[in-house]
């Protein structure tokens, strides 16, 4: 599907095992769980660590992990913005600049409905997606994702 790129797919897969573990968990751990190369996973976790979405710990003990406040409320709306931009859904899909609900191009009441969906799905919290259907089933199985 369009919306989400590899990098945040894997972003958002990383933050869910990060909220089934609960605790601190090794770069080698979560890329071998979501099938990404570590260097890349790594990549993707530091940048969320930097823009306080997840948290780390260095040496012995350490790895990443999503805080008590970050466990309650990261949605995958804050996932995706970092990731993808915020005007991603707030732009025409056709990338014309004057498509407006009073100028509308030829897919923008397709688009408009679409959105509206996708907004719902983005108010999802990752602490409520981990005991959503089979995460671990499905991200072991990689032609699923």
């Amino acid at each position: 599907m369009l919306i989400f790129s590899n990098t945040c797919q894997y972003a958002i897969k990383a933050c869910i095992i990060l909220a089934i573990e609960r605790r601190k968990i090794g770069i080698a751990d979560i890329s071998e769980k979501i099938g990404t190369p570590t260097p890349f996973t790594s990549k993707i976790l530091q940048h969320m660590t930097r823009k306080k979405l997840i948290s780390s710990g260095k040496g012995k003990g350490g790895g990443f992990y999503l805080d008590d406040e970050q466990f309650e409320n990261l949605t995958i709306k804050d996932i995706y913005e970092n990731f993808e931009g915020k005007e991603v859904l707030t732009s025409c899909l056709l990338g014309l600049s004057l498509c407006n609900g009073e100028n509308p191009c030829p897919i923008h009441h397709l688009a408009v409905a679409v959105k509206e969906k996708v907004m719902i799905m983005f108010q999802y919290k990752i602490k409520d997606l981990k005991d959503l259907g089979s995460v671990m089933k499905l991200m072991n199985e990689p032609e699923v994702f």
